[in-house]
Protein backbone atom coordinates (compact mmCIF):
# COMPACT_ATOMS: atom_id res chain seq x y z
CA UNK A 1 0.00 0.00 0.00
CA UNK A 2 2.99 2.41 1.11
CA UNK A 3 4.42 1.93 -2.86
CA UNK A 4 0.88 2.78 -3.51
CA UNK A 5 0.81 6.26 -2.19
CA UNK A 6 4.40 6.74 -3.02
CA UNK A 7 3.70 6.04 -6.86
CA UNK A 8 0.38 8.74 -6.39
CA UNK A 9 2.58 11.33 -5.04
CA UNK A 10 5.17 10.94 -7.51
CA UNK A 11 2.74 10.74 -10.28
CA UNK A 12 0.99 14.51 -8.59
CA UNK A 13 4.56 15.65 -8.18
CA UNK A 14 5.37 14.71 -11.82
CA UNK A 15 2.82 16.42 -13.18
CA UNK A 16 3.29 19.58 -11.57
CA UNK A 17 6.95 19.48 -12.82
CA UNK A 18 5.71 19.13 -16.22
CA UNK A 19 3.24 22.29 -16.04
CA UNK A 20 6.08 23.97 -14.59
CA UNK A 21 8.39 23.22 -17.58
CA UNK A 22 5.81 23.98 -20.13
CA UNK A 23 5.07 27.22 -18.45
CA UNK A 24 9.06 28.07 -18.57
CA UNK A 25 9.66 26.97 -21.94
CA UNK A 26 12.42 23.96 -20.25
CA UNK A 27 12.85 21.29 -23.04
CA UNK A 28 14.65 19.02 -21.22
CA UNK A 29 13.06 18.97 -18.20
CA UNK A 30 9.35 19.23 -19.92
CA UNK A 31 10.62 16.06 -22.37
CA UNK A 32 11.84 14.34 -18.73
CA UNK A 33 8.69 14.82 -16.92
CA UNK A 34 6.17 14.25 -20.07
CA UNK A 35 6.70 10.79 -19.60
CA UNK A 36 6.42 9.83 -15.87
CA UNK A 37 2.79 10.11 -15.37
CA UNK A 38 1.84 7.98 -17.88
CA UNK A 39 4.56 4.93 -16.47
CA UNK A 40 3.65 5.33 -13.11
CA UNK A 41 -0.08 4.63 -14.53
CA UNK A 42 0.88 1.64 -16.56
CA UNK A 43 2.71 0.52 -13.51
CA UNK A 44 -0.23 1.09 -11.44
CA UNK A 45 -3.11 -0.51 -13.07
CA UNK A 46 -3.66 -4.08 -12.01
CA UNK A 47 -3.46 -6.61 -14.51
CA UNK A 48 -6.33 -8.80 -13.72
CA UNK A 49 -8.68 -7.98 -15.60
CA UNK A 50 -9.00 -7.57 -19.83
CA UNK A 51 -10.45 -4.11 -19.26
CA UNK A 52 -7.12 -3.15 -17.31
CA UNK A 53 -5.11 -4.81 -19.95
CA UNK A 54 -6.20 -2.85 -22.97
CA UNK A 55 -6.51 0.28 -20.67
CA UNK A 56 -2.99 -0.56 -20.46
CA UNK A 57 -2.29 -1.20 -23.93
CA UNK A 58 -3.61 2.39 -24.33
CA UNK A 59 -1.53 3.96 -21.66
CA UNK A 60 1.54 2.41 -23.70
CA UNK A 61 0.09 4.01 -27.06
CA UNK A 62 -0.30 7.23 -25.96
CA UNK A 63 3.24 7.07 -23.72
CA UNK A 64 4.64 6.26 -27.48
CA UNK A 65 2.20 9.11 -28.91
CA UNK A 66 3.87 11.52 -26.19
CA UNK A 67 7.43 10.85 -27.16
CA UNK A 68 6.91 10.77 -30.62
CA UNK A 69 4.64 14.32 -30.37
CA UNK A 70 7.91 15.76 -27.95
CA UNK A 71 8.93 18.75 -30.01
CA UNK A 72 12.79 17.10 -29.77
CA UNK A 73 11.46 14.75 -31.98
CA UNK A 74 8.46 15.97 -33.69
CA UNK A 75 7.05 13.16 -35.84
CA UNK A 76 3.33 14.23 -36.03
CA UNK A 77 1.68 11.74 -38.40
CA UNK A 78 3.25 8.87 -36.21
CA UNK A 79 2.20 10.38 -33.12
CA UNK A 80 -0.97 10.19 -34.35
CA UNK A 81 -0.82 7.07 -35.56
CA UNK A 82 -0.08 5.96 -31.63
CA UNK A 83 -2.53 7.86 -30.27
CA UNK A 84 -5.34 6.59 -32.45
CA UNK A 85 -4.12 3.22 -31.69
CA UNK A 86 -4.80 4.07 -28.24
CA UNK A 87 -7.89 5.39 -28.55
CA UNK A 88 -8.32 2.04 -30.11
CA UNK A 89 -7.26 -0.09 -26.87
CA UNK A 90 -9.67 2.75 -25.19
CA UNK A 91 -12.89 2.32 -27.12
CA UNK A 92 -12.65 -1.75 -27.05
CA UNK A 93 -12.12 -1.40 -23.12
CA UNK A 94 -15.38 0.90 -22.55
CA UNK A 95 -16.77 -1.22 -25.27
CA UNK A 96 -16.23 -4.51 -22.93
CA UNK A 97 -18.19 -2.67 -20.17
CA UNK A 98 -21.18 -1.25 -21.66
CA UNK A 99 -22.03 -3.08 -25.18
CA UNK A 100 -25.23 -1.39 -25.74
CA UNK A 101 -25.40 1.07 -28.91
CA UNK A 102 -26.68 4.34 -27.32
CA UNK A 103 -26.85 6.12 -30.38
CA UNK A 104 -28.79 8.94 -29.15
CA UNK A 105 -25.95 9.26 -26.64
CA UNK A 106 -23.52 9.99 -29.40
CA UNK A 107 -24.46 13.30 -30.85
CA UNK A 108 -23.84 15.62 -28.48
CA UNK A 109 -19.87 14.63 -28.82
CA UNK A 110 -20.01 13.85 -32.88
CA UNK A 111 -21.54 17.31 -33.05
CA UNK A 112 -18.73 18.85 -30.52
CA UNK A 113 -15.98 16.66 -33.08
CA UNK A 114 -17.90 17.81 -36.18
CA UNK A 115 -17.29 21.86 -34.54
CA UNK A 116 -13.80 20.92 -34.01
CA UNK A 117 -13.32 19.64 -37.80
CA UNK A 118 -14.94 23.19 -39.04
CA UNK A 119 -12.47 25.33 -37.20
CA UNK A 120 -9.57 23.25 -38.66
CA UNK A 121 -10.76 22.28 -42.12
CA UNK A 122 -9.28 25.36 -43.49
CA UNK A 123 -5.84 24.67 -42.27
CA UNK A 124 -5.60 20.91 -43.02
CA UNK A 125 -4.38 20.33 -46.63
CA UNK A 126 -3.17 17.19 -46.71
CA UNK A 127 -4.01 15.82 -43.58
CA UNK A 128 -7.89 16.19 -43.70
CA UNK A 129 -8.59 12.20 -43.94
CA UNK A 130 -6.44 11.67 -41.73
CA UNK A 131 -7.35 14.14 -38.90
CA UNK A 132 -11.13 13.49 -39.60
CA UNK A 133 -10.28 9.95 -38.98
CA UNK A 134 -8.92 10.75 -35.38
CA UNK A 135 -11.66 13.52 -34.88
CA UNK A 136 -13.96 10.07 -35.15
CA UNK A 137 -12.43 7.62 -33.29
CA UNK A 138 -11.24 9.91 -30.19
CA UNK A 139 -14.95 11.11 -30.24
CA UNK A 140 -16.06 8.05 -30.29
CA UNK A 141 -13.83 6.84 -27.30
CA UNK A 142 -14.72 10.32 -25.48
CA UNK A 143 -18.68 8.51 -25.75
CA UNK A 144 -17.92 5.12 -24.95
CA UNK A 145 -16.40 6.72 -21.87
CA UNK A 146 -19.14 8.47 -20.78
CA UNK A 147 -21.03 5.60 -21.17
CA UNK A 148 -19.46 3.54 -18.04
CA UNK A 149 -19.71 7.00 -16.08
CA UNK A 150 -21.96 5.37 -13.20
CA UNK A 151 -20.64 2.50 -12.75
CA UNK A 152 -20.66 0.71 -9.22
CA UNK A 153 -16.32 0.80 -8.79
CA UNK A 154 -14.53 4.13 -9.46
CA UNK A 155 -13.40 3.11 -12.58
CA UNK A 156 -15.96 4.45 -14.90
CA UNK A 157 -15.40 8.40 -13.42
CA UNK A 158 -12.06 7.74 -13.77
CA UNK A 159 -12.30 6.91 -17.39
CA UNK A 160 -14.78 9.22 -18.33
CA UNK A 161 -12.89 12.29 -16.70
CA UNK A 162 -9.60 10.58 -17.80
CA UNK A 163 -11.07 10.67 -21.55
CA UNK A 164 -12.86 14.28 -21.04
CA UNK A 165 -9.18 15.50 -20.65
CA UNK A 166 -7.81 13.69 -23.33
CA UNK A 167 -9.99 15.24 -26.22
CA UNK A 168 -9.73 19.03 -24.40
CA UNK A 169 -5.82 18.81 -24.50
CA UNK A 170 -5.72 17.76 -27.85
CA UNK A 171 -8.67 20.18 -28.84
CA UNK A 172 -6.27 22.71 -27.53
CA UNK A 173 -3.19 21.66 -29.48
CA UNK A 174 -5.15 20.82 -32.11
CA UNK A 175 -6.55 24.75 -32.54
CA UNK A 176 -2.91 25.70 -31.91
CA UNK A 177 -1.17 23.80 -34.18
CA UNK A 178 -3.95 24.36 -37.41
CA UNK A 179 -5.18 28.09 -36.92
Amino acid sequence: MQIKKLAYLLFVLSSLIFIWAMQSENLVVYSISKTIPLIILILLVDRKTLYNKLIIGGFVFSLIGDILLMRTVDLFVPGLIAFLTAHLFYIYAFWLWNKKLQLLSSLPFYLYGFLIFLFLNQALGELKIPVVFYIFVITTMLWRSALQYNRQDKMGKWAFWGALFFVSSDSMIALSKFN
